[in-house]
């Protein structure tokens, strides 16, 4: 059983304290009665009043203790407008991922799944990549550019990420740290391996990523009778000189995805999954299409808040019962209705009301408030954004980038107007809005990521061909009779004019096979922090 899960992890040990500092000072004050009792007279009763109404209050202040940490316990359902899913897509390159009990092998049956899920994701989805062995590495942010995701695919190999031991909890880290700060889209990670754990790490980090509200899709590759690796043509042994074999552990992947409300999918004897329930796996917190002001059921993590809540608030009328004062009672009441209110003020999610125009106009009512702050105009144009109001969030982020000298602020402000321009499909204006952040904000990773694909995509936009005349039509003319063909009475010519020979489909594999090619060059020299250096005539392919 998983660890229990806080919407507020860090009050519990104050919490814990209070309730405990609680306990001790009721207990204190009993002993001390006790002592005047014994000292004074038997007649006295004891100050503090009885055991069951001390434990009835000690009860109820742990209740409210417990409901300000928010528990999450079970989920519920809750209407919120669709928007696209952000999906990122972990792949397991370690030393195991080479073995081939799934034909070809393990990694490219799981690149292979990647690309068939990357081809179904909606135009509001987002995606990014991470791949893990001993390390994990963010290959790239999150992007609408699928295309460019799928070209990365082939460049990842073994030999990308060193050592190459198997760390799922580094490759889970990494995607975590994908994800945007207060982003309300629904958040998946699609992680992709054989699951197995040789150095034993246990919990790889479920309820780190059920606190950030990330759901696990998991895709096991492999067989559980194994397979043993090649090592230069023979099996790869251990330190002891013991073959080393591999197998695919699916109950390690399975406690992972149930802790996070997620779903595993074991891959068959050919490396393949059910696609169609895989799409709807991802999909199932982002409506049909995640259209703009569509109304959708979402599955949250359920705070029990009000249960809580009226437990402390019953404990308290019990309390005030048992002491029989008519003034304990109105005092003790009144502190049970106060306290049950303040937790439900405080700890309570607001109402969702009738849809996204309340917040937005709260952006707003903030952008008027504050005229001239570029924060609250660049969380206003944010808001327009989700909502699908390009044109006014563009005005809003151009607004905050001009009416501020702080470059830090402005270089956002350039950044966010990019990547409106980007939904709208206008290539050139987020080329000059990066352009513009990255002048302000050189190191900004993001924006020259964005820039990169912006400019390849401008790279591909065919140019519009201009219309030409209509060419003018000559007077047929007769063919020309076919020159006189010199007659070839040798062998050796009759040779060289007999066409080439074709290839059999087979042949062709064969030769294009000896082809050198390398598509992780780059990506490895990447994780490994150099530079990819000067351009060198590759060498003989053997």
């Amino acid at each position: 059983m998983t660890a229990a899960l806080y919407a507020h992890p860090e009050w519990l040990a104050p919490l814990a304290a209070a309730v405990a500092a609680a306990a001790l000072g009721l207990a204190l004050a009993r002993a001390a009665s006790r002592r005047r009792r014994a000292r004074l007279g038997a007649g006295l009763a004891l100050c503090g009043g009885s055991r069951g109404s001390d434990l009835a209050l000690l009860v109820a202040f742990a209740a409210l203790a417990l409901a300000l940490a928010g528990p999450r316990i079970g989920s519920r359902t809750e209407r919120v407008s669709a928007s696209g899913v952000d999906v990122v897509f972990v792949l397991d390159v370690s030393r195991s991922m080479e073995a081939r009990d799934v034909p070809p092998s393990r990694l490219e049956r799981a690149r292979r799944v990647v690309q068939s899920l990357l081809e179904r994701l909606e135009p509001a989805d987002r995606a990014a990549l991470v791949a893990f062995a001993g390390r994990g590495l963010l290959l790239t942010p999150l992007t609408p550019d699928r295309d460019a995701l799928a070209e990365l695919l082939a460049g990842i190999d073994t030999g990308l990420v060193a050592p190459s031991s198997s760390h799922l909890d580094e490759g889970l880290r990494a995607a975590l740290s994908a994800f945007e700060a207060g982003s309300e889209r629904p958040r998946v990670v699609w992680l992709l391996g054989d699951g197995e754990d040789p150095e034993h790490r246990g919990d790889p980090g479920s309820a780190e990523l059920a606190r950030a509200d990330v759901r696990v899709l998991a895709a096991g590759f492999g067989t559980e009778v194994g397979s043993t690796l090649d090592d230069h043509g023979t099996p790869l042994l251990d330190a002891s000189g013991r073959t080393v074999v591999t197998r695919r552990d699916l109950p390690r992947l399975e406690r992972l995805t149930e802790a996070t409300d997620g779903q595993l999918f074991a891959a068959d004897a050919w490396g393949e999954i059910d696609l169609t329930a895989a799409d709807a796996a991802t999909h199932r917190d982002a409506g049909t299409n995640g259209a703009p002001g569509e109304r959708v059921l979402r599955r949250v993590r359920a705070v029990p808040v009000v249960p809580l809540g009226a437990l402390a608030f019953g404990l308290l009328l019990a309390e005030a019962w048992l002491e029989g004062a008519r003034f304990a009672l109105r005092r003790r009441t009144g502190l049970a209705f106060a306290g049950a209110a303040g937790v439900l003020v405080v700890a309570l999610p607001a109402p969702a009301g009738d849809g996204a125009l309340a917040p937005l106009a709260s952006f707003e009512r903030e952008a008027r408030l504050h005229r001239g702050d570029p924060h609250a105009l660049i969380e206003l144009g944010a808001a327009r954004l989700e909502r699908g109001q390009r044109d006014a969030a563009s005005r809003a982020f151009l607004a905050a980038a001009l009416s501020t000298s702080d470059a830090q602020a402005a270089g956002v402000a350039y950044f966010d107007l990019g990547v409106a321009a980007l939904e709208s499909g206008d290539y050139a204006a987020a080329r000059a809005a990066f352009l513009d952040a990255l002048a302000l904000s050189p190191r900004d990773e993001r924006a020259r990521f964005n820039l990169e694909w912006t400019l390849q995509a401008l790279k591909q936009q065919a140019p519009v061909a201009s219309p030409e005349p209509p060419e003018k039509k000559e007077p047929e003319r007769a063919p020309a009779p076919p020159p006189p063909q010199p007659e070839e009475t040798s062998e050796d010519s009759q040779q060289q004019s007999a066409p080439p020979p074709a290839l059999s489909p087979e042949e062709q594999q064969r030769w294009l096979a000896r082809v050198h090619d390398d598509p992780g060059r780059a990506l490895r020299a990447a994780a490994r922090g150099e530079s990819p250096g000067a351009r060198r005539e590759p060498g003989p392919a053997w």
